[in-house]
């Protein structure tokens, strides 16, 4: 959709604030210089030089953040309020381009709401994200959300090829990487990926009653540097689940472990697997906002306890 986006907006049907969705980096950074393109020029050849600046990230007016670090802070977050309400330097317009946006705490975030309720006409927010779950959703309901195509499972395996992996390992990796080459990678390269899998899948499977609740919840703890990375493991393989529970073969993502999916969505009535997908949305705001993480654990096994048996 990338190279289509000509098709679908013009500058001057072009929303205010734009939510650009993908797993993969490069996939969101070409899709933010193309919707800047479409802003700042219009097609004539006089705007060549404009594109080309666009392209190299010189422009004056289309702004990329963050500047410094991977995180955008709370001070330049204010920078991006004050850019929102001050006039273009050398163009009609300017855009704002939000990189790395559901990395950012909920408080920083929350500082872009009045920007977002009130938008300047001649400026353009683009955010990009990889997990629209961290982004909260006073932000998320303000934007108009692009989803962008994701690589094939083909091309995910020919990219990880050469690692020392098993074939069930790769498939593995092919199913919870949601169709990113650069997810994939650095997931055969973390040391405990399988292992923080394997336990996921296990959680699934074999959690049944409070009794196991501090033998999970001592696993848990261990991943405190994970525990993001854990929750987006678990919402991919509650997708899978749900698909299962609809009997939606076709869409259920690892296919090698069909018949345990089957078997556990026999237990999961549907209604709790919504609810449970709502509530890991609000985990990770309450993780934004730097909440107590042991807490939030004992909260999210007795919640898939207690779903289960209301909705049974």
């Amino acid at each position: 959709m990338t190279n289509n986006f000509n098709i679908y907006f013009k500058k001057e049907n072009m929303p205010h604030a734009i939510m650009l969705i993908s797993s993969d980096e490069q996939a969101l950074n070409e899709a933010s210089l193309c919707l800047s393109k479409i802003v700042m020029c219009d097609g004539d050849e006089k705007d060549a030089l404009i594109c080309q600046k666009i392209e190299h990230c010189n422009h004056a007016d289309v702004l990329i953040f963050p500047q410094e670090k991977n995180v955008i802070s709370v001070e330049e977050m204010l920078k991006i309020v004050d850019e929102s309400f001050s006039l273009p330097y050398e163009s009609e317009s300017k855009v704002l381009i939000l990189n790395n946006f559901e990395k950012t705490t909920a408080a920083v975030q929350n500082k872009l709401l009045k920007t977002l309720e009130e938008p300047t006409r001649s400026v353009f927010l683009i955010i990009c994200v990889k997990n629209e779950m961290a982004v909260l959703p006073t932000i998320a309901s303000r934007c108009q959300k692009i989803r962008l195509p994701v690589y094939k499972n083909e091309q995910i395996l020919e990219a990880i090829k050469d690692y020392d992996l098993t074939e069930e390992q790769k498939q593995d990796v092919v199913a919870v990487c949601d169709g990113s080459i650069k997810r994939a990678k650095e997931f055969c390269e973390k040391e405990n990926f399988f292992d923080m899998l394997d336990f996921s899948y296990k959680l699934f499977s074999e959690y049944k009653n409070s009794s196991q609740a501090i033998y999970y919840a001592k696993v848990l703890y261990s991943y405190k540097e994970d525990f993001n990375l854990f929750l987006y493991l678990y919402s991919q393989i509650l997708t899978d689940v749900l698909h299962a529970k609809l009997n939606m073969e076709s869409l259920v993502k690892n296919k090698r472990r069909l018949n345990l999916l089957f078997e556990v969505a026999q237990s999961f009535p549907k209604r709790a697997i919504v609810e449970i997908t709502k509530y890991l949305s609000q985990l990770n705001e309450r993780i934004l906002r730097n909440c107590n993480q042991n807490i939030i654990v004992d909260n999210f096994l007795m919640k898939i306890l207690e779903e289960k048996a209301k909705w049974q």
